[in-house]
This record gives C-alpha cells, sequence and structure tokens, in this order.
C-alpha cells in the first residue's frame, strides 16, 4: 500500500511540474507590440482623491478616515466603490503594504 501512495505521489508532482513548465501557472509578459493602448475616450474619475502608500496595519476605511480626520460621512459601500474605480478593480482586502493607492477625500 505504501508502494502505491508513493507512486500517487510521485506521478502527481511529476505532472505538476510538466503542467507549470509546458503551460505555467504566472501569466506571461507581454511583449511591446502586444501591449494595448487605453482608448481615447476614457473618463477620468470624478471622485476626488488623495494618493498615499500602505502602511504595515492599514486598511482602506482607517486611510480614508485618516484623510477626513474623523469618522466616514458615507456609507463602507461607497467607500468601497469609490476605491475600486479609482484602482483599476483592485477590491480593498487586496491592497499591499508599500504600494501607492487612491483613496477617495469626502
Amino acid at each position: 500500500m505504501k508502494k502505491f501512495v508513493a507512486l500517487v505521489a510521485a506521478i502527481i508532482v511529476l505532472y505538476s511540474v510538466y503542467y507549470d513548465l509546458k503551460i505555467g501557472t504566472i501569466p506571461s509578459v507581454t511583449h511591446a507590440s502586444e501591449v494595448k493602448t487605453p482608448s481615447q475616450n476614457t473618463t477620468k474619475p470624478t471622485t476626488p482623491y488623495e494618493k498615499k502608500i500602505v502602511q504595515p496595519g492599514d486598511t482602506v476605511l482607517t486611510i480614508v478616515e485618516q484623510l477626513q480626520k474623523g469618522s466616514l460621512s458615507v456609507s463602507m459601500d461607497k467607500v468601497i466603490t469609490d476605491f475600486q474605480k479609482l484602482n483599476n478593480g483592485i477590491k480593498p482586502e487586496e491592497i499591499q503594504i508599500g504600494q501607492e493607492y487612491k483613496f477617495p477625500i469626502y
């Protein structure tokens, strides 16, 4: 039984390595000729914002409250929606420490 389990585990590992090398799990880098340029009719966000670098322990809501210097005057859903619009659809739970994002100001 141990040999069978070892054989199945080896097959899974070998297939994973083959799949990763042949198809890949990391998105490939596009060449300069394949880069899409934004269309001319893109609209700029109408919500005022401020760019800020995320520090350890920061959340979208705490940063917006700091920028507003107090509690929120709008709903959390509006803050989340505006944050996603300003940052090309990035969800608040996907922010990364050390990265700069646009935060809405109310």
